[in-house]
Parts: C-alpha cells; sequence; structure tokens
C-alpha cells in the first residue's frame, strides 16, 4: 500500500487533508499522522511514503530539526513535500528560504488548502519520476527528457510544475539551492503567460479592467475558459537534460506576437506591452532566450557550468539512449532480460498472448525491471504508443550502482511489489 505521511497536529486541518486525499485518491493511500518529530522521522524513513503533507507552522512540532534531518540523509530526498503555513503567523517567503535544501514542492497558505490541495498533490505523485531522476542522473544516467502538458484551468497550480523542474535542476547539479527560487519563479511565469496570453488572449487593458472590477486572474481566465475554443487550448512545456545542456521550451497555442518589437521593449519594460517580469528574470538566469518566428514558444537554454559538474562513477558514461517511434517494439517476450530501462518520455502498452494488459509512463520509472532483476526472459511484448526515449540500463550498471547505495534496493523493492499489487487487481477484477 501507499503512503502518505501528515506531519500536523492540528485535527481541524488533518480532517481536510484527509477528505481532500480520499476525494483525488479514493482509497489508493493509507495516511499516517505522527505528532512528534521521532514518529515523523521513523515514517519518513522506514515506510517510504509516496508524498508528505506538512504544516511548517505547527507548534507542537519542530519542523526545522525534520527538514535537516531530511536534507542531511539523500535516501530522504524521493518524496515530494507539500508544506502549508498559517499566514498569520508566517510569511511565505520566509518558509521559503528556510526550507529550501528540502523537496518543498509547492507551499500553500492555510485557508487556501481545500481548494489546491487536492491538484497539488495529484500532479507530484503523477510526475514523481522527476524526483527519483535526481539520483539516477548523479549516480546512472546522463539524460532525462519529458513533458507537461499544463490546463488554462490550472493556472493556480503552475507553480508545482515549476518547482518539480526547479528541483530536478538542482538535484541534477545544474543549479544552487540559493538559484532554485529564481528558476521556479521564471518557469511560473513564462508558463502563466502562455495561458495568460497566449491560450486566453488576456491583454494588459483586460487585465487592468479585470482588477479594477474587482476580478482575480484565476476569475480572469475561468471566465475566458468558458468559450470552448479557448478551454481545449494547453501550455507544452518540454524538458531535456542532456551532459552539455538543460532545455525548457514552453509552447503555447495562441497566434503569438511580434517578437522582436517585444524583445526591443525589454530594454524599457515599463513600455513593455506584455507583462515582462518573468522573462526579464529568466534572462538573468539562463545562457539563452530564445522564441519562434510566431511567437508562441520560448525556449529556455541552460549550459552545463563546469564548476558545479559532478564526477559520474566509472563505467555509468556510455549508457545507450533508445528513441522509439509510435508502433515500435520496444520489448519481446522470450528475449533475455540483460537489461532494464528508465522511462524518459512516452506510453508504452503490455501485450501477453497478443491480449493487451496495461500500460507503462513515466510515473512507472522502470521498465522491464522484474524480468531483469530475476535473470529471466521476458514474458510480454512492449509497444510504444507514441514516440518516446528510453534509458538503457545494463546489469552490469545497476549493480554497481546498488552496491554503492544499498538503500535504492529498498526503493526498487517498492516498486516491484506496487506493480505485482496492480497486477494481482487487474487479473482478478
Amino acid at each position: 500500500m501507499n503512503y502518505i505521511v501528515i506531519i500536523s497536529t492540528d485535527e481541524k486541518l488533518n480532517m481536510v487533508i484527509a477528505k481532500t486525499v480520499k476525494d483525488v485518491f479514493s482509497d489508493e493511500f493509507i495516511l499516517q499522522f505522527p505528532t512528534t518529530e521521532k514518529e515523523a522521522l521513523e515514517l519518513l524513513e522506514f515506510e517510504l511514503p509516496e508524498l508528505v503533507v506538512c504544516n511548517l507552522t505547527d507548534p507542537f512540532i519542530d519542523t526545522e530539526a525534520i527538514a535537516q534531518r531530511i536534507q542531511a540523509d539523500s535516501w530522504l530526498h524521493n518524496f515530494g513535500i507539500v508544506g502549508i503555513y498559517d499566514g498569520a503567523r508566517k510569511e511565505d517567503s520566509e518558509l521559503l528560504e528556510k526550507y529550501k535544501g528540502i523537496n518543498l514542492l509547492s507551499l500553500l497558505e492555510q485557508k487556501k488548502t481545500e481548494y489546491i490541495l487536492g491538484r497539488t498533490l495529484k500532479i507530484i505523485y503523477e510526475n514523481r519520476q522527476l524526483i527519483f531522476s535526481g539520483w539516477l542522473t548523479e549516480n546512472l544516467i546522463h539524460q532525462v527528457s519529458g513533458s507537461f502538458r499544463i490546463r488554462n484551468i490550472d493556472f493556480t497550480v503552475v507553480p508545482v510544475y515549476a518547482a518539480l523542474l526547479s528541483m530536478s535542476m538542482v538535484r541534477m547539479g545544474w543549479k544552487t539551492k540559493e538559484e532554485r527560487l529564481d528558476l521556479q519563479l521564471a518557469l511560473s511565469e513564462l508558463i502563466i503567460n502562455g495561458i495568460e496570453h497566449g491560450n486566453c488572449g488576456i491583454s494588459k487593458e483586460m487585465k487592468t479592467q479585470a482588477m479594477m472590477e474587482g476580478l482575480g486572474m484565476a476569475e480572469l481566465i475561468s471566465f475566458k475558459n468558458e468559450d470552448p475554443d479557448i478551454s481545449k487550448k494547453v501550455v507544452r512545456v518540454d524538458w531535456e537534460f542532456s551532459d552539455r545542456e538543460v532545455r525548457f521550451n514552453i509552447t503555447d497555442c495562441g497566434d503569438g506576437f511580434d517578437v522582436t518589437s517585444f524583445v526591443a521593449s525589454l530594454k524599457h519594460p515599463e513600455e513593455g506591452e506584455l507583462h515582462g517580469r518573468g522573462i526579464l528574470l529568466a534572462k538573468s538566469i539562463a545562457d539563452k532566450l530564445i522564441y519562434n518566428r510566431k511567437g508562441n514558444r520560448v525556449s529556455l537554454v541552460f549550459n552545463k557550468k563546469s564548476q558545479m559538474e559532478q564526477a559520474a562513477p566509472v563505467g555509468f558514461s556510455t549508457e545507450e539512449v533508445i528513441r522509439v517511434k509510435k508502433g515500435e517494439v520496444v520489448m519481446k517476450a522470450g528475449e533475455v532480460a540483460d537489461c532494464l530501462y528508465y522511462i524518459t518520455s512516452g506510453k508504452y502498452t503490455v501485450y501477453h498472448n497478443n491480449q493487451a494488459v496495461g500500460s507503462i509512463k513515466p510515473s512507472d520509472i522502470f521498465m522491464g525491471e522484474m524480468a531483469f532483476l530475476l535473470s529471466n526472459t521476458r514474458t510480454a511484448t512492449v509497444v510504444a504508443d507514441r514516440d518516446g526515449k528510453l534509458i538503457k540500463i545494463p546489469r552490469e550498471s545497476f549493480i554497481t550502482v546498488i552496491k554503492e547505495y544499498p538503500q535504492y534496493s529498498m526503493f526498487i523493492s517498492k516498486l516491484l511489489a506496487r506493480k505485482l499489487v496492480q497486477a494481482n487487481e487487474s487479473s482478478t477484477s
């Protein structure tokens, strides 16, 4: 069973969290409610939770001590943390600075918990491979890629997507903890620009008028999305981490704008037609900021900095990147399982005796690990549903990493157990 640990002694808040988890995930998770720092750390270390929700302003739990313990142990960096706080007691900027060393992916004011927590937890859970990819990239593989398709109505949770990506940049050695918040803000602003200006066609004048009428941006976007042609639009965020650079492409479904004039206006921010805060910040932290000719896609490129390079363990620098096309057979039943695959992107269907029996997505993290670990032949055939990318990890490399980081064998065991439960549920349904 999967776990969510709720570090909070506030019974009213805990009831709201429990109801939210039930509404979003049904009975998929067991909730644990530790009431002391010791209980919380024991659960984090031995239950391997998928998600953690922490009341950072709880007067009866020393959350700073818990955060310091998490920061000191890389084993405790494999779950996403959502922080909740009382805005009357603490400022969000103070908490973000204090807890920047842990996987704090979202910070929600307590009074907004009921409305945002569910979507926040779902986004983190569905993209948990980004959390796990940190140690993989440090210790085993060197290329990770993927994409988000962000709906207009998810305007309020854009910072969660940006936090997942900026956290990955830190864990993979591309940015420092001190630089993470600027990157997260820049990505958030650029994605929001795509929703506001690109997909919804909201001009500076419209936004100003809405504010004068007492409407917030979320309300204005909701109003715009009553138009079915607008509501179906998404902002696509594609990313790719390689040995040489990291690239983020943010593409909206709008008509674009005059890129030349806008870039010129950035020299005088007060004259800009669009909100330029995110773009100016992105320009200051990225090595390149590139627009396509139409003006509906912006790319942020970060070059590898020599002072931030991390030496790769011997033997791990030649792992093979497999680019698959839609309809391509990735694995065949009966083949020798001499490797497993880390899934960076794509979606795949599993066939047994020519019958579709399941699907595999990046959130599954690995493909073909059961036969690989049991030294058996493949029992199923896997076909790509769309274009994707895999990292081929040979047995020697995998065993070397497990010897050096034995705690990760527990994580792999949990993945296997989860898949066995899912397979049993499918066979009996």
